[in-house]
């Protein structure tokens, strides 16, 4: 039952769980969560993540198929990624690979002709995952009530395959270097500095995690050096500091990746809640 007075402000990771993990628990809890709250709110900050991580990453599982035209050897390529820096993308495709076999109909015709039974399996995989990744990019302005906080610098274009090479095109997936970041104004107001610095002090500075170094370098530098401009990399850099100073004070950050949110919202006197 939702709360007509509550109001969430929908991170990266539920929209994805809610657009891209078909009849999972993990959707199935998202979109409980997102009808639980009387008011949703989905900033196109969510939007470009997505398309830049977890979309990407289905494409590339997409276009992986395309590549060998074997089911076999797609699952060695996602198997010989290095754990260590493609851990992320691993498991991405894992689950991209989870969500193409529940839309896979048995007995589905899939025309064309076939070297093996692997090379068919192979393009009904990647029909399968063309399919989500269109039908969950039409459907991401439509799972919440309003989507907000536009960006001027970012354009949202629609992913296309390419004619010759049968591969998805993402692009662009990050903003124009060429435009001045939409949210660099904000971010440089003056009564902004007090939360910058709470939100730089909530990210230990011992930590060994990449992630967490950028993150507070880039604070660092918005807080000490105003005039610089926010380069594109430096927007992504800040990342989950972004969605806890942007954040309107009567909504909760709504997000499966409470590890990193809940001491950066809490810094600042916000909250984030799990699905």
């Amino acid at each position: 039952m939702s709360n007509s007075k509550s109001k969430a402000y929908v991170e990266t990771t539920v929209l994805a769980d809610a657009l891209l993990k078909p009849d999972t628990p993990k959707q199935s809890r998202a979109l409980a969560a997102l009808a639980r709250y009387g008011e949703t709110l989905l900033p196109v900050y969510s939007i470009k993540e997505l398309k830049a991580g977890a979309l990407g990453h289905f494409a590339w599982l997409h276009d992986k198929f395309v590549q060998t035209k074997s089911l076999a050897d797609t699952v060695q390529a996602m198997s010989s990624m290095n754990p260590y820096f493609l851990a992320g993308r691993r498991s991405t495709a894992l689950e991209a690979l989870a969500a193409a076999t529940r839309l896979l109909v048995a007995g589905s015709d899939v025309t064309g002709d076939y070297m093996s039974r692997d090379s068919e399996d192979a393009d009904r995989y990647r029909l399968a995952l063309a399919k989500l990744i269109v039908l969950s990019w039409k459907k991401r302005r439509k799972l919440t009530h309003q989507t907000i906080q536009e960006l001027d610098c970012y354009i949202e274009a629609a992913p296309r395959t390419d004619k010759t090479s049968g591969f998805f095109d993402l692009s662009p997936q990050h903003c124009s270097v060429e435009k001045r970041c939409s949210l660099e104004g904000d971010l440089k107001a003056p009564q902004a500095k007090e939360l910058l610095i709470a939100l730089r002090d909530a990210i230990p500075e011992s930590s060994s995690r990449v992630e967490d170094r950028n993150r507070r370098s880039v604070l660092n530098q918005l807080i000490r050096q105003p005039q610089k401009h926010i380069t594109e990399e430096e927007c992504r850099w800040l990342g989950d500091a972004i969605f806890a100073f942007f954040c309107p004070r009567d909504a909760v950050i709504l997000t499966t990746n409470m590890r990193d949110h809940v001491p950066l919202a809490e810094a600042i006197g916000k909250r984030a809640e799990a699905p």
